[in-house]
């Protein structure tokens, strides 16, 4: 038994002063990314080196990580499990599943590393914390904006995002609430179209050829209300309220229709929420507490304030909610 206690102490004191030689050193971090096949996850890994270089000009980390498992969830299990391998002290994960990267995440938790899951988050307890915003509430004030402009009744489509991501669930279940309390609301048409532009305009043109009546659009976001906004516009077809969120080419088709009556809401998801679970994780690895769950504030994109997020000098790719300095702006969107 003496042995016992003798060996746990030995080992709670061997961690310690891994944890201390880490903190003088600087600690080693890693994102780790299910993809960056839209503008948004692009922006959103520039949002975390931004951070990691300004740590790591701090002295507070001395090395960073950043991984893509290109929408393949066996890789991005890999991808955690080399982080482990490669004796990081944090994670951070975007993940392309909520369930099939718990058990890894736990491997890493065991492994004594802090991990935070941000944006599509991993359900489980074994990790230091969620960041995001309510993407529950996201899906409410873009379905509660289209009960309200179509007067609780009309023929409806839905853009989802990326299926099997905890977000579109989230996102989804969120207007679900909302439009089974309307039942004159039907829902004719749904696909998938993975918040990215092309995708979104492919699915409305075959939407707009099955159905000769939309009179709404519950759009998840990304880049698809935009594509949605343009095939309506190359059908011939009246603009339809559309919901949306704060990307510049939505804003810019938003502003350049508002004359013709269009309507729109874009509550929106900020691409530095991976700085923002890099920050929260290297609270943990300095010992101090932090909540389980972080929930980021979400501003919304409405008629009344549309003018001050739109930006005319910046492309269409560009996502309103950064952190990014011009410099690395317009690096990245060169």
């Amino acid at each position: 038994m003496k042995r016992i206690l003798v060996f746990v102490l030995m080992l709670s004191l061997a961690l310690s002063l891994a944890g201390m030689a880490s903190a003088e050193e600087g600690y080693k971090v890693a994102l780790v990314n299910y993809s960056v096949g839209n503008s948004w996850r692009a922006q959103m890994v520039a949002e975390f080196e931004a951070e990691a270089k300004r740590l790591q000009a701090e002295g507070v980390i001395s090395e960073y990580f950043v991984t893509n498992s290109n929408d393949d969830i066996a890789k991005e299990i890999s991808d955690v499990e080399d982080m482990i391998t490669k004796g990081v002290d944090a994670i951070v994960i975007t993940a392309a599943s909520p369930t099939a990267l718990a058990p890894v995440v736990e491997d890493a938790t065991a492994a004594g590393i802090k991990v935070v899951s941000f944006d599509n988050v991993v359900e489980t307890d074994q990790q230091v914390a969620t960041v995001g915003i309510d993407e529950k509430e996201f899906g409410k004030i873009c379905a509660d904006f289209l009960v309200e402009a179509l007067g609780g009744k009309g023929k409806i489509v839905v853009l989802n995002g990326i299926a099997g991501t905890a977000t579109d669930a989230l996102r989804w279940q969120g207007a679900e609430e909302v439009f089974a309390n309307h039942p004159e609301i039907e829902i004719l048409g749904t696909a998938n179209a993975d918040w990215d532009y092309a995708k979104g305009k492919a699915a409305m043109e075959s939407m707009l050829s099955a159905y000769p009546q939309i009179d709404g659009v519950w759009s998840q976001g990304g880049a698809m209300t935009q594509g949605a906004i343009d095939a309506f516009i190359a059908a011939g077809r009246p603009l339809v309220p559309m919901s949306g969120e704060g990307n510049n080419g939505m804003i810019r088709a938003w502003v350049e229709n508002r004359d013709k009556g269009f309507s729109s809401i874009a509550p929106s998801n900020p691409t530095y929420t991976s700085a923002e679970a890099l920050r929260v994780a290297i609270k943990a690895l300095n010992g101090e507490e932090v909540p389980s769950n972080v929930v980021m504030d979400m501003e919304v994109v409405t008629p009344e304030n549309v003018d001050q997020y739109y930006k005319p000098d910046m492309p269409d790719s560009y996502w309103v909610l950064t952190q990014l300095d011009d410099e690395v702006l317009a690096d990245l969107y060169k």
